[in-house]
């Protein structure tokens, strides 16, 4: 056996395990690691032996560790957190790798996260980090990208401050999904996470007690409102011999926005409300016609993504949108478009605002991923809008059916 000289500051090390078998599979480990090149990935630098020991060789990285850093009690701030996990898993996963034990103890939080322990965990002597690990990797499982998806989840709610922790739990609910195949992609998480809320860098502070650490029992809990992330991962099917049938097969509403749901304006008798004055806001009539237009191309799109994205996070609206962008996943609307008509401003006050849209959807056709073919007439309809000013744009709040 050899020996290695002392390592340098600027290197970490690590035991990964023992014996020529461990180093040849640490050595192949680290070849795929090295053509990744992902900066939230920390790759050692070199594999070396210290009497039967295997031993990586990592640069060092500043940054603090999430188990020692407070939760993050601004959501722009745990968004920033989870997006960058997630591109980096995105990486590992698009070189056909997996992390293994995606946990607080393996990310560092410096000026963007990053992901440490690259190694040891892919050898087959872990299991992964109890209350991150996902179901089948603590039963034994090999690491997989549906099992980091499932700790990014754990890990994302262990993070996240009681003042956010609604809003990450609905976010948070698909990826703790106890169905590997029903996990988003890390890659969807990435792209769609950001609607949540604008990324901006946090910079953790060091807990004032227990109760603010990022405990490694942090429970979780699922919630109806979160959307489906996994919209997007398997391109639509486009029916090659489409037959008609008859319009009882389990029709799906394709009405604009969804199903009529709680009013949104006054009662019947209490009379339309005036319109607001003007200010400095853009003009939320306007905003309700772009939304439909948006909302049709989405749709007719098969982008489930843009469609949540129209709606304000955590609101009626958005867990419609995301049950009709489920839907969307492997359907095809052949010849959707809208004509948006009347835009009635019923109420405007700072930032919300209740506008009545009217509008015209086009004959179409909806023909599902077994070219089952349902075809739609023209349809003029009219829905009243709650909006919000998200400090960006507008974005739908609630629907409710005109009168």
């Amino acid at each position: 056996m050899r020996r290695v000289t002392p390592l340098q500051l600027d290197r970490v090390t690590r035991t990964v395990g023992r014996g020529d078998a461990a180093e040849r599979l640490a050595r192949a480990r680290v070849a795929a690691l090295s053509v990744v090149g992902h900066p939230g990935l920390c790759v050692p630098l070199d594999v070396v032996r210290e009497d039967d020991a295997v031993v990586t060789c990592s640069p060092r990285v500043a940054g603090v560790p999430l188990a020692q850093a407070g939760r993050a009690a601004d959501l722009g701030g745990w968004v920033w957190l989870v997006a960058g996990i997630a591109e980096a898993l995105a990486a590992l996963h698009e070189h056909g790798l997996a992390h293994g034990d995606v946990a607080p103890g393996n990310v560092l939080v410096g000026a963007r996260p990053v992901l440490v322990d690259l190694v040891a965990p892919a050898l087959g002597g872990e299991r992964g980090t109890p209350g991150f690990a996902a179901p089948e990797r603590a039963a034994g499982g090999p690491p997989s990208p549906a099992g980091d998806v499932h700790a990014l989840g754990a890990v994302a709610l262990a993070a996240a401050h009681p003042s956010v922790r609604a809003v990450a739990e609905a976010w948070m609910a698909p990826l703790l999904d106890p169905d590997p195949a029903n996990r988003p992609s890390a890659g969807a998480v990435a792209r769609g996470i950001v609607a949540c809320a604008a990324p901006v860098r946090w910079r953790p502070e060091a807990p004032s007690g227990p109760e603010d650490a990022v405990a490694p029992d942090a429970r979780t809990t699922t919630d109806p409102r979160a959307w489906h992330w996994r919209l997007r991962r398997r391109p639509l099917r486009l029916a090659a011999a489409a037959s008609v049938v008859v319009a009882a097969v389990a029709a799906v509403s394709w009405a604009v926005w969804g199903p009529p749901l709680a009013a949104v304006v006054p009662s019947a008798g209490a009379g339309p409300a005036e319109p607001a004055a003007a200010s400095s806001l853009p003009d939320p009539g306007e905003a309700a016609r772009a939304l439909t237009v948006a909302r049709v191309e989405a749709i007719a799109e098969g982008d489930g993504e843009a469609l949540v994205a129209l709606t304000v996070p955590g609101s009626s609206a958005w867990a419609t949108a995301a049950r009709e962008a489920r839907l969307l996943d492997g359907t095809e609307l052949r010849g959707l478009d809208v004509d948006v008509g009347t835009a009635r401003v019923l109420e405007a006050s700072g930032g919300t605002a209740v506008v009545e849209v009217g509008y015209r959807l086009a004959a179409h056709a909806r023909v599902g991923p077994d070219g089952a073919r349902v075809e739609i007439p023209a349809e003029h309809q009219e829905a009243r809008l709650a909006l919000e000013w998200s400090g960006e744009r507008w974005r739908v709040a609630e629907v409710s059916a005109s009168p």
